[in-house]
């Protein structure tokens, strides 16, 4: 062969080669090949150990028998868990001395009523200046009691309850605040919050959280002699005040240190998935395209953009059909292109897969009522519920052969207690449970732990890329509390007014967008 020859032959194989190996490359994304995940994504998982751990008694917990006492220690003892911070309970109209408060270092109020406390109010303050650390976790009733010490606290004035409808945190005081930024409780309520007592604060107070206007101290301390106390002035019951609490509690002692989570999960719920039956008016308003074709073209390179940006890893949870059959009659899976093609994608760019459901029907039996909450139906029987779940573990370990599904994610975060049961018993892969840290109609409700047989127990915070001020507390709050982000997002919500589908994708992906810039700059 000339050399001419060869040059042209050289040209031509050079293309036709790399067409082979990229040929390679897709068979192998639509086959379905295993993939060795990255070491984010590997979970070596070894004995978690449940048993408790003997920690130092520091605190001490107030209660009396008001109401509000008993729903704020339920609060008080889950940030403190949450905090391994050791503690004990002591009823001060039952059997409480002062003295008793030499052993401990710190010390929480639960109610609101302090004539409780009657002839043993000055001695508590004479424990705080001599060292100890006094915290207050609710707004205090004014009467003559708290009137007597509120200049310990560093009140000059008190006046009554004014509205307060959001929040401002001080001094760099909650990762994820800015001073200027406003948080809301709520901006639907027309009359916001009135717990909180107006209040004119001494100079020498350290104030670290006020109202959206910053005229009312919502979170404080005040130095008493070598000791120091700390008011949280509101009375708000909701998850997200658990940031308020482990704020206020730190700020009894000049430098704390707690351990945290320090972990974050991105859900894909429906993913992979069949194509979804659906409304698609605003996908066909903004794009003129299939719901299938959306998704393909349009949705999933954006998250993946969304993800390159941010150093996000996925984990999707496969839902096998949407079918509604609970007799136990399952049928294989055939149309198998889309869930490897999403599947084997999500897992190159370094996320994970979990299980979701055979179909969209709830592990729940007969016994469990849904009334006119939820469309679902609930199973015949055990064995039916067994066999949608063998069969749904079966279909994720043949598409993805070689690669660990851990995690479960119930639909519509609906998990009867017969439902779990089976998860631990039947299907010891499954490892960890992710439904919802609100508490909800039917929801099953979780909160950061390793349960007792062995689950770990890992609730999803925030949902959607419309978040709400409920949900924008509770994000900053657990950012601190545990130092953790989880949210969830279904593939659908641009077919559901109610999660946003009118206000379009490009919307929806700048809020979401949004969420991903505060949360990794924060």
């Amino acid at each position: 062969m000339s050399g001419m020859g060869k040059k042209i032959a050289g040209k031509v194989l050079l293309p036709v080669a790399a067409l082979f190996v990229l040929s390679i490359l897709v068979f192998r994304e639509r086959a379905g090949i295993g993939y060795e995940q990255t070491s984010a994504a590997v979970r070596e998982w070894e004995t978690i150990y449940t048993e408790e751990i003997e920690l130092t008694k520091e605190c001490l917990i107030l209660t009396s028998a008001e109401e509000v006492s008993d729903t704020y220690l339920g609060i008080m003892e889950t940030v403190l868990d949450g905090m391994k911070v050791g503690y004990d309970i002591c009823r001060v109209d039952e059997n409480f001395e002062v003295s008793v408060l030499d052993e401990y270092a710190a010390a929480v109020v639960t109610f609101q009523d302090w004539d409780v406390f009657a002839d043993k109010l000055m001695p508590v303050f004479s424990w705080v200046k001599k060292g100890g650390r006094l915290l207050t976790v609710v707004t205090p009733e004014v009467d003559p009691f708290f009137n007597a010490v509120a200049a310990k606290f560093g009140i000059d004035i008190i006046d009554n309850y004014p509205n307060v409808y959001g929040v401002r945190f001080l001094k760099g005081c909650m990762i994820g605040a800015d001073d200027n930024d406003i948080f809301w409780y709520d901006r639907s309520m027309k009359e916001g919050v009135m717990s909180s007592l107006q209040v004119q604060l001494k100079n020498d107070c350290e104030v670290y959280v006020v109202s959206e206007e910053g005229d009312v101290p919502i979170v404080w301390t005040n130095d008493y002699g070598k000791g120091r106390v700390a008011v949280i002035n509101q009375a708000v019951t909701e998850k997200y005040a658990r940031g308020f609490i482990n704020l206020a509690y730190t700020a009894l002692y000049d430098a704390y240190v707690y351990p945290v989570i320090n972990a974050s999960a991105f859900y894909l719920d429906d993913f992979p998935s069949p194509v979804p039956s659906g409304d698609g008016t605003y996908i066909k308003r903004d794009y003129g395209l299939s719901i299938k074709e959306f998704y393909t073209n349009i949705w999933w390179p954006d998250m993946l953009e969304l993800a390159e940006e941010h150093g996000v890893k996925y984990t999707g949870v496969i839902i096998d059909n949407y079918e509604d059959d609970v007799s136990g009659d399952v049928v294989e899976q055939e149309d198998v292109q889309r869930f490897q093609y999403f599947g084997n994608m999500l897992l190159h760019q370094g996320g994970e897969l979990g299980y979701h459901g055979y179909n969209h029907q709830p592990l729940s039996l007969s016994n469990v009522d849904y009334a006119n909450i939820l469309p679902y139906k609930t199973w015949e029987s055990y064995d039916a519920m067994k066999k949608a779940m063998t069969e749904l573990i079966r279909f994720g370990k043949e598409m993805f052969p070689g690669t660990e599904l851990s995690v479960y994610v119930p639909p519509s975060n609906v998990l009867s207690d017969e439902g779990r049961e089976m998860i631990v018993k039947e299907f010891p892969e499954i490892r960890t449970i992710a439904s919802n840290y609100f508490v909800g109609d039917m929801a099953y409700t979780q909160e950061f732990e390793a349960a007792e047989d062995g689950i770990v127990e890992q609730p999803r915070i925030i949902s959607g890329a419309v978040i709400d001020d409920y949900m924008e507390l509770a994000a900053v709050s657990e950012l601190n509390m545990h130092f953790v982000n989880t949210h969830f997002i279904h593939p659908d919500d641009l077919l559901d007014e109610d999660r946003g589908a009118r206000l379009g994708w490009k919307k929806l992906k700048k809020r979401l967008e949004e969420y991903m810039d505060w949360l990794y700059t924060s």
